[in-house]
């Protein structure tokens, strides 16, 4: 059975720790089998424990 994953509630907030500290966005990689998602990994500024979300990739800008 997969390990679900933790959702971002809101797309532009950034989660909290389990230690109550902020995170800052450490990676973005490409999801490895859905192309449609990529994964955000998010680590702590006080513990450095880390979080990994699967989120939707946005709408590439259009260009002129």
């Amino acid at each position: 059975m997969p390990a679900l994953q933790p959702r971002l509630r809101d797309p532009f907030l950034l989660p909290l720790c389990d230690c109550g500290g902020p995170m800052n966005l450490a990676s973005l990689e490409p999801h490895p089998t859905q192309s449609a998602q990529e994964l955000k990994t998010f680590e702590c500024q006080l513990c450095a424990a880390q979080q990994v979300f699967t989120v939707e990739k946005r709408a590439a800008a259009e260009r002129d």
